[in-house]
């Protein structure tokens, strides 16, 4: 599965870069993500729970930064197996900060790119599409909520 979209928000470049890199902070706007903890400048843990209609799974997730060039572009890997022992996700986001031409605040395109496998992928992947679909956009508003949205 594969998303993509750009959003603004208010910060400068160089604070949305400094919250990007926070895993508490960016975790914090993540959906049912909980407990991240810093192993290393480059690699988190979290636990990241997913519901699509009667399945639940928890997905105990490393997340690792694969490359950066500071205030302008992140790629992160995030790769998950269900505490339930069933399922599997793999992930890789790509985000890219500039500056607004029309005021003050960034501009962030994204790309998302994202595989799950087993028991909830069995529910179909209509459906599991349109469920991350929506973890997605909730992650980016909550990102806007949080370091405020353009005027």
């Amino acid at each position: 599965m594969e998303f993509d979209g750009t959003f603004d928000v208010a910060s400068s470049p160089s604070e949305t870069w400094d919250f990007v890199l926070d895993p508490e902070e960016l975790g914090g706007c993540i959906p049912n993500c909980q407990d991240v903890d810093v192993v290393d400048d480059t690699h988190y843990t979290a636990t990241i729970g997913i519901e699509i209609s009667y399945i639940s799974a928890t997905f105990d997730s490393n997340i690792e930064i694969l490359e950066q060039e500071e205030e302008e572009y992140v790629k992160v890997e995030l790769t998950g197996d269900a505490e339930e022992g069933d399922s599997g996700m793999s992930a890789t986001g790509e985000m890219y900060l500039v500056p607004r031409e029309d005021g003050p605040g960034t501009h962030v395109d994204y790309e998302v790119e994202m595989n799950v496998t087993g028991r909830v992928m069995n529910m179909g992947s209509r459906l599991v599409k349109s469920v991350a679909k929506r973890q997605v956009k909730k992650t980016i508003d909550n990102i806007q909520e949080a370091l405020g949205a353009p005027e």
